[in-house]
């Protein structure tokens, strides 16, 4: 079943659900945000996060706060049974906040305006601060413990770990990085550039190692892990593909890929605790997957009839999460519109619905 829940007359830039999954929240590209309701499918607050526009959003993980961060320069935090501001920090003059996210675990929450990072604790005491990066911050990854955090910037990944004021690891690879993905047992970071290619690290690192992953026809703006960091599945192009980082590595193997999407993958995101991975194109197609049921390759793509499940929406997806009870995703389309799809699941056989 599939319910169109809200329209916020914006492009949906970035959502993020309630811990208890009664609530979504919102925000669009021009700085409007919205906390809907999923049981009345009405919004419960609609309000102006940013002048400019919002870029960043994140929920904590106790329920009691919404973070964003958009180009006026501000991180805010937001309390969701009102929509009221509750706090607000400023970067010094700086022209936006494009990350923010809070930890797993809630305690903190961390974001980045230009070169500089900056965590919180959730009390509003400022827990790290770091202003040399090389160049903007251009992906920002909390560790699945909480305990600290991955920056990617031109040329190097940080790893920081809180209590500390410098990065305890600092990978260095000449290339601009973009998307950045930590696996859940810490043991492996990935960076896509815009060469088209992959970096993998393993950590701690022992210096260089030629694990770089190629032949994507474009720049690979989605990374994700599944839960037992075994699989990293990617976009940068119409194919999903994914490297098995077990044993020795993805060196020299040959990746399982997806086959179906019209057009380039826009979205991408395995369960936390389930094995499914969802995707999502700019033709508004969405997937559901079970890569380790998928026959391994021989050089060839896996038929679309390894999908367990299929929608097609009018508009681009630009975002895609998975609810916590991992039975629905929330599509945020370019059109505006905000989409619950509860996935049929089990399934065999592709069922392919078509909205309305």
């Amino acid at each position: 079943m599939t319910q169109l829940i809200f329209a916020l007359d914006d492009p949906i830039i970035a959502l993020d659900w309630s811990p208890d999954g009664r609530r979504v929240v919102v925000a669009g590209i021009s700085g409007p945000c919205a906390i809907v309701d999923t049981a009345t499918l009405q919004p419960a607050h609609r309000w102006d996060a940013h002048k400019g526009g919002t870029l960043a959003l994140s929920w904590s993980p106790k329920g009691d706060v919404i973070a964003t961060g958009g180009q006026d320069g501000t991180l805010r935090l937001w309390i969701p049974e009102s929509g009221a501001l509750l706090r607000e920090f400023s970067f010094d003059n700086a022209a936006w906040v494009e990350h923010a996210a809070f930890s797993p675990s809630g305690d903190y929450f961390a974001a980045s305006a230009g070169k500089r990072l900056r965590i919180w604790k959730a009390s509003g005491e400022l827990a790290l601060s770091f202003d040399n990066h090389e160049s903007t911050v251009s992906s920002l990854q909390w560790r699945a413990d909480s305990k600290g955090v991955a920056t990617a910037c031109y040329g190097k990944i940080r790893c920081f770990r809180l209590g500390e004021t410098k990065p305890y690891e600092v990978l260095d690879w000449k290339a601009s990085l973009i998307a950045l993905a930590w696996s859940p047992n810490g043991r492996h970071v990935a960076s896509s550039t815009q060469e088209n290619t992959i970096q993998f690290f393993r950590l701690p690192s022992a210096g260089w190692e030629p694990l770089q992953m190629s032949g994507y026809p474009v720049k690979v703006k989605n990374l994700t892990w599944d839960r037992a960091a075994r699989y990293l599945a990617s976009g940068g192009g119409e194919m999903i593909t994914i490297w098995d980082v077990s044993g020795s590595g993805p060196a020299g193997t040959i990746p399982l890929q997806l086959s179906g999407h019209p057009q380039n993958i826009t979205a991408l995101e395995f369960q936390r605790h389930g094995d499914l991975l969802a995707s999502g194109c700019q033709a508004g197609a969405v997937f559901v997957w079970n890569p380790s049921q998928c026959p391994w390759p021989k050089n060839e793509p896996v038929p679309t009839e390894q999908r367990i499940s299929a929608r097609r929406l009018h508009s681009t997806i630009n975002q895609l999460r998975w609810s916590p009870d991992e039975r629905t995703l929330a599509l945020g389309c370019q059109d505006g519109n905000l989409v619950l799809w509860q996935v049929p699941l089990p399934r065999q056989t592709v069922v392919v619905e078509n909205a309305r």
